[in-house]
């Protein structure tokens, strides 16, 4: 039942039509001779691909057709475009964690829950609390697919923002958890976005160090999910997993202009239009330096960066792996049997494969 009490024939989060389609069509087979080509041809190939402008298709290089189409302004399917099919070419085409340029084989969970709809964990709005989720244990059995993108990202997402949702889980844990945590920020200071906005580098830094090691511990003691007692499973927690209220009426939102502009070549992450939206991950801290090599004051907005006469960028990424650690805190080689995670964050050890082994507290 909907509000008003009319019922709604598409219950849970479906949608009463289809926004989207994409797929994949297998058409030549490529062995290790064409990828040993392509590395001695260079990244001259990256610069072009074929489609067919019109018909919403390309070739990403591996044998495969990439195919889609996308709502237009008025919710209708029609083709995507060859430059916003570029998106799919991004993590379909080369990309060393793939196999066979496809994310899915690998990453297929074990029985039913492989073959079965994606109902985003058996979503009901009656108890956004409860998802139906597992977190499975990647190939080497060190941590949770989901743990372990708590421990690369200092944030909730890819952008380094911290979502409502899990901000406020993480600020519940560093409440209970403060003494044994020991942390020198209190939780406002470490996860709220905004206040991080207008830190200067010496002041936004150590709070997001501080950020970081929270969320690692909190990914180690399991936090994010809840024991469910009629099955004995632990299960991905619905309020980190589902949007807010106000987080569902700003995505929907957002992307209706999205729409409306079909401007989907310049991406869908939107993050809002309201005053002050642009995330601090994207406003200087003060040591940032702009194309003509001026300092940008802290908070404002970046919106150039160094570049060499090739028009190649300049400036390091910062993303790191560091010293590697065991579960201990310890410092060991990146080759120990017991090495676990890294002090920086990046895992360039990363496997998309996951086990059959669900995450359970006490394993």
């Amino acid at each position: 039942m909907g509000d008003g009490g009319l019922t709604y024939e598409f219950p849970g989060t479906r949608s009463k039509r289809v926004k989207e389609i994409r797929y994949m069509y297998k058409w030549k087979e490529v062995g290790l001779a064409d990828i040993a080509m392509d590395e001695e041809e260079g990244e001259e190939e990256f610069e072009w691909f074929i489609g067919k402008e019109g018909q919403g298709w390309v070739d990403n290089g591996m044998g495969w057709i990439l195919a889609a189409f996308i709502e237009n302004r008025h919710g209708e399917l029609r083709p995507q475009t060859t430059e916003e099919l570029t998106q799919c070419i991004g993590c379909h085409s080369k990309v060393g964690n793939t196999i066979d340029a496809v994310w899915s084989f690998q990453r297929q969970l074990p029985g039913d829950e492989g073959w079965g709809e994606m109902n985003y964990g058996q979503y009901a709005s009656t108890t956004p609390e409860i998802t139906r989720l597992k977190d499975y244990y990647a190939a080497d059995g060190k941590m949770g697919e989901l743990a372990g993108f708590y421990h690369s990202v200092v944030g909730g997402d890819l952008y380094g923002v911290m979502p409502d949702e899990i901000r406020d889980e993480l600020a519940v844990y560093a409440q209970m958890k403060g003494e044994t945590l020991n942390l020198s920020f209190s939780s406002e200071e470490m996860l709220n976005d905004d206040v991080l906005k207008d830190m200067s580098l010496e002041e936004r830094k150590p709070r997001l160090l501080e950020r970081q090691k929270l969320m690692r511990r909190f990914a180690d003691d399991l936090a994010y999910l809840d024991y469910h007692e009629a099955d004995d499973q632990y299960y991905i927690k619905g309020r980190l997993f589902y949007p807010t209220y106000t987080t569902m009426q700003s995505n929907i939102q957002a992307y209706r202009k999205v729409v409306l502009d079909q401007s989907f070549n310049l991406g869908k992450d939107v993050f809002g239009s309201e005053a002050g939206h642009v995330p601090f991950t994207f406003r200087s801290d003060g040591s940032v330096l702009d194309e003509h090599r001026n300092r940008i004051p802290a908070g404002e907005v970046i919106y150039s960066r160094p570049y060499n006469s090739e028009g190649v960028g300049t400036t390091p990424t910062g993303i790191i792996q560091g010293e590697t650690l065991n579960k201990a805190g310890a410092v060991v080689s990146p080759d120990a049997p017991d090495a676990y995670s890294t002090t920086g964050t990046l895992d360039w050890m990363y496997n998309p494969i996951l086990s059959d082994q669900p995450v359970r507290k006490g394993r």
